[in-house]
């Protein structure tokens, strides 16, 4: 386990986010311009598929962090990643921590 974290480490984990947030917002906006032009259901599954992506950008942060942290050999952070994706999944798929 190393103190200092790879520079590389850092970049992939803000490209994750930053892709997620830049092409959520711009699917999000030709959605929006789309329902201008066009009526029916097409802009509602552009806007549709911006919510998801948005919805999924934090999960694949995870699984990216995870992955990184496995990489490294930094087994500690590796499973806590592992754990809160493990979370994450059982959440969406079951329920959990709905009520």
């Amino acid at each position: 386990m190393s103190q200092v974290r790879e520079p590389a480490f850092d970049r992939a984990v803000a490209w994750v986010l930053r892709v997620g947030a830049f092409g959520c917002f711009f699917i999000m906006l030709a959605g929006l311009i789309a329902g201008w032009f066009i009526s029916g259901r097409i802009p509602v599954g552009i806007e549709r598929a911006g919510v998801l992506l948005m919805l999924a950008t934090p999960v694949v942060r995870v699984i990216v962090a995870c992955f990184l942290f496995f990489r490294e050999k930094d087994y500690r952070y590796g499973w806590i990643s592992f754990g809160v994706l493990l979370i994450l999944i059982l959440g969406s798929v079951f329920g959990f921590g709905e009520h």
